[in-house]
């Protein structure tokens, strides 16, 4: 019996170490202010300046809207670094942000880090946060300009 206890820590113990060492942070995000249960909801993962806004991570989740309650995702793997993010209210599910003729949103959307949106294109600078070594919780309010 003592042989078989001590197995049981063994194997329990070998499993906590292997949790522990998966690759990466999770940031968990909760995204309010939601308009309804129309459309999808894109949140863009961004670690470049180059990439920013065109081209998210592969991380990036899309979510299929069924209410207008806050939805909450979570970006697991996330290695240390900087990195910002971009969430649109795709009403219309065509998988990108509708702009008026002169460039103006026409879709809710939001950026990490900066509150109100800017005119243009804000630089991925100022939405950009770092990430350490741990789980990073956010919450971001979609707006409309």
């Amino acid at each position: 019996m003592k042989h078989f206890l001590l197995l049981v820590i063994a194997v329990f113990s070998s499993t906590a170490l292997v949790a522990d060492d998966q690759p990466g942070v999770t940031i968990t995000v909760t995204v309010t202010n939601i308009s309804g249960a129309r459309g999808d909801l894109l949140v863009g993962f961004y670690d470049t300046k180059k990439s920013f806004t065109k081209e998210p991570l592969p991380q990036s989740p899309k979510i299929d809207l069924t209410s207008g309650d806050n939805v909450t995702v979570k970006i697991s793997g996330v290695m240390p670094g900087k990195y910002a993010i971009a969430v649109v209210h795709d009403l219309n599910g065509n998988g990108k942000l509708d702009k008026t003729v002169i460039g103006m949103p026409k879709e809710p959307l939001a950026f990490s880090v900066i509150r109100t949106i800017p005119r243009g294109k804000p630089k991925f600078d100022a939405c950009a946060f770092e990430v350490g070594k741990r789980d990073l919780e956010m919450t971001i309010a979609l707006a409309v300009k």
